[in-house]
């Protein structure tokens, strides 16, 4: 009974700890641009899927979709040592634009009647790859605005952020897709990442 007391006053502790980061204005909007990055890449990648199967109509072309968005994960060691040489602020903007106007390609071609699974197809990787870059850049932005005592509770935060969220927006992606749609889904992904940039 004592060790489960310690151990909730030892949780209860460290939330504490990790509020307070949220006291520091720079570590808050990297923060909130990370859930919206998190939610806006979950929401393409549930609406690409979605969209490619409407599309070719195949499970060799949603199979072949899933294969594209992975290789850019497989090159992301490439991804660490460009970061460092880069300037952070500028590659945050930068990426979260590209996206956005990557994400946008989709609708585009969808309102001049030219949508097909092979412009999705192209555009999928591209954006996987592009996206590969935020997360790395956030992690190395991290010791510019927390002291060494806050460098590993904001770390943790972040992580949780990248991994511990996936799940809720990747669910709430499939909810929205089946309500509004994949293309309209896009558009919402587009604002998340003109929202990301404002932030960052």
């Amino acid at each position: 009974m004592k060790s489960k007391n310690r151990n909730r006053k030892t949780l209860k502790g460290e939330c504490c700890q990790l509020w307070t980061l949220f006291g520091n204005s720079n570590f808050t909007r990297l923060f909130i641009g990370r859930l919206i990055t998190n939610a806006g890449d979950s929401l393409y990648a549930v609406a690409a899927m979605w969209l490619v199967h409407q599309l070719g109509g195949s499970t060799f072309h949603t199979g072949l979709a899933g294969f594209l968005t992975m290789i850019p994960t497989s090159l992301q060691f490439l991804v660490g040592p460009l970061v460092d040489r880069w300037v952070l602020k500028k590659t945050l903007v930068v990426t979260q634009l590209m996206e956005l106007l990557l994400v946008l390609i989709i609708p585009v071609f969808y309102y001049l009647g030219a949508l097909n699974v092979t412009v999705v197809l192209v555009v999928m990787p591209i954006v996987a790859f592009v996206g590969q870059f935020s997360f790395p850049a956030e992690r190395a932005a991290l010791p510019s605005i927390l002291g060494p005592n806050d460098l590993v509770k904001g770390n943790s935060a972040f992580s949780f952020a990248y991994q511990g969220l996936d799940l809720v927006f990747s669910g709430l992606a499939g909810v929205l897709v089946a309500m509004l749609g994949a293309v309209t889904l896009y558009l919402v992904d587009a604002v998340t990442f003109a929202v990301a940039v404002l932030l960052f």
